[in-house]
């Protein structure tokens, strides 16, 4: 149901003083709800008063709507960063992992390496000073 701008007036408490804004609004079937704003707003636009009365009129039926979207963005977007975060806790697990393995083999290289100098140390096929860095 889509409401259009009808019109705008102030009303007026038992004492004569300026109570409230009355915004009417209508809709294509014909009907006509009046609408209550501070009477200050008596002032503003008709699109604004337009808009200010839907405010009212979604307020006063769906208070917790708004509420609601809100919670459900929040919850979308904590579904999202939790999935993000399992994401990078496995991505950091797997390149732990591979780290692990990187340094095994490293190690088991280096073991190699040695023994293999020291068979060649122990077969007077290198000697100490072979290994060592002569920069002259």
């Amino acid at each position: 149901m889509k409401f259009e701008y009808e019109s705008k007036s102030k009303e007026y408490d038992a004492s004569g003083a300026a109570s409230a804004t009355k915004v009417v609004l209508r809709n294509r079937d014909g009907a006509y709800v009046p609408v209550f704003l501070p009477v200050d707003k008596i002032d503003l636009s008709n699109a604004e008063l337009l808009n200010e009365a839907l405010e009212v009129i979604y307020q006063e039926n769906f208070p917790q709507r708004a509420e609601t979207e809100k919670f459900k963005e929040l919850d979308d977007k904590i579904k999202a960063y939790n999935d993000l975060n399992s994401k990078a806790t496995e991505t950091i697990a797997k390149m732990e992992e591979q780290i692990k393995k990187q340094q095994d083999a490293s190690n088991t290289a280096q073991e190699t390496l040695m023994s293999i100098i020291d068979k060649l140390h122990e077969k007077k096929l290198l000697s100490d000073e072979d290994l060592t860095d002569n920069k002259e």
